[in-house]
């Protein structure tokens, strides 16, 4: 097995590991495109941006380190630049405002270029601020740009939804100016996520769960999981983290976690509405972050 199939099948385990299977599937693709093209040199072709849609939480991150980590192997697409791709937040304006967001992705753009003339790579780019402004100039503005930079830089648009109508809405917008390929991420169901919990937290520090333990985690669960403010991994891995650690500072007789050791994460419990009802701090990123225990040099945040 060569170091590009290594990979995919890396791709495989990492999308499995964050319930994004759906990536999968896109590399595959991908796959068949890099051999049919060494197969019929004169049947070439280029990619299409893409348009990602997610629950929060639910690993864009992770999928688009994958994603670029592939396309660099196999020489699907050319990288020149500071990293193989960066992550942006395009904010919404309103239309009244100097368009002061398109400069700022330009200046980014220019700045991750270094000492190339152009930045080549993927552009992975939030624009939830826009759901209910797609048809607005600014935003037409916008993609009009991202078709300047075909050839260059291939973009990711990604959002966080779950609504049908929106996504089509903006799929509409986007296919005025821009090819695209959607992808929807599926997060997975309460029971995977129980699953997960016990495979993933747990079992790793010896414990277990009985099955009435797993019923009352179902129900909490499902209790937040489609609340407003639902993090997605993020949240399931503090509620593991508080779960063990309420095992841990409890006298301990053994390792197996019952409903009962559970009575303060219950559906109705004080946690899990507290968790329901968390806002959380809107951080507003400018220029590089460095993420030594993940990202090292590869990426930048804006």
């Amino acid at each position: 097995m060569n170091t590009e199939e290594n990979l995919f099948q890396q791709s495989r385990v990492n999308g499995s590991a964050t319930g994004v299977n759906e990536l999968q599937a896109v590399i595959q693709g991908l796959q068949n495109l890099r051999l049919n093209k060494e197969k019929y040199p004169a049947l070439d072709v280029t990619l299409p941006n893409y348009f990602w849609v997610a629950k929060r939480g639910g690993g864009i991150s992770t999928s688009v380190k994958a994603f670029a980590e592939y396309l660099y192997a196999t020489k699907i697409i050319e990288f020149t630049g500071k990293a193989k791709f960066f992550e942006f937040k395009l904010a919404y304006t309103a239309p009244d405002v100097f368009f002061s967001e398109l400069t700022r992705l330009d200046t980014t753009i220019s700045e991750i270029a270094g000492h190339h003339r152009y930045f080549k790579g993927l552009a992975c780019i939030n624009i939830d601020e826009w759901i209910q402004h797609t048809n607005e100039a600014y935003f037409h503005t916008f993609l009009a740009y991202l078709a300047s930079l075909n050839g260059k830089i291939l973009t990711i648009m990604y959002v966080h939804s779950d609504n049908k109508r929106e996504v089509d809405s903006i799929a509409s917008s986007l296919s005025s100016h821009i090819r695209f390929d959607l992808v929807w991420f599926k997060f997975p169901y309460a029971e995977e996520l129980v699953d997960r919990m016990e495979r993933e937290y747990f079992k790793q520090k010896g414990f277990s769960l009985t099955e009435d333990a797993k019923s009352l985690l179902l129900d909490s669960i499902r209790e937040i999981i489609y609340g407003e403010h639902f993090n997605g991994f993020t949240t399931i891995r503090q509620l593991a983290d508080d779960i063990l650690f309420s095992m841990l500072t409890a006298n301990v007789e053994d390792y197996e976690i019952t409903a009962d050791k559970l009575a303060g994460f219950n559906r109705d419990s004080a946690y899990i509405k507290r968790i329901k009802t968390f806002v959380g701090c809107k951080k507003k990123v400018v220029g590089f972050i460095t993420q030594k225990e993940e990202h090292s040099n590869e990426t930048g945040k804006f």
